[in-house]
């Protein structure tokens, strides 16, 4: 039985945020994504899209946000089409990663 206290978003965007870093680890072979960390995911009530948060921060990767960025917008497509295999979920979100800049300044303060 799920806890009253989360609502169905919430359990749905641990699992995804759960899944894209398996996903981002052992299946996108882009070397522009390594080391990248997902901080978390948020996805709207009705489930239509899912806003994830990654940072570079801790990453041992050089490589410059813009080209992280480029990165994320070319394995988008292969993360979703993954991520319709992982869930059991009827219709996946559209994906929309964020850079994490408020995560950011607090760990380097």
């Amino acid at each position: 039985m799920y806890s009253q206290d989360f609502t169905r978003s919430d359990r749905i965007s641990d699992q995804i945020r759960s899944e894209i870093s398996f996903i981002l680890k052992d299946q996108v072979k882009d070397p522009r994504l390594v080391g990248l960390t997902i901080i978390k995911v948020e996805t709207t009530k009705d489930l239509k899209k899912a806003y994830i948060y990654y940072s570079t921060f801790n990453s041992f990767n050089q490589t410059k946000s813009e080209e992280v960025e480029r990165g994320l917008q070319k394995a988008k497509g292969f993360i979703r089409k993954l991520l319709s295999q992982r869930l059991t979920i009827k219709r996946v979100p559209e994906i929309c990663f964020m850079k994490d800049e408020k995560h950011l300044v607090t760990l380097r303060n």
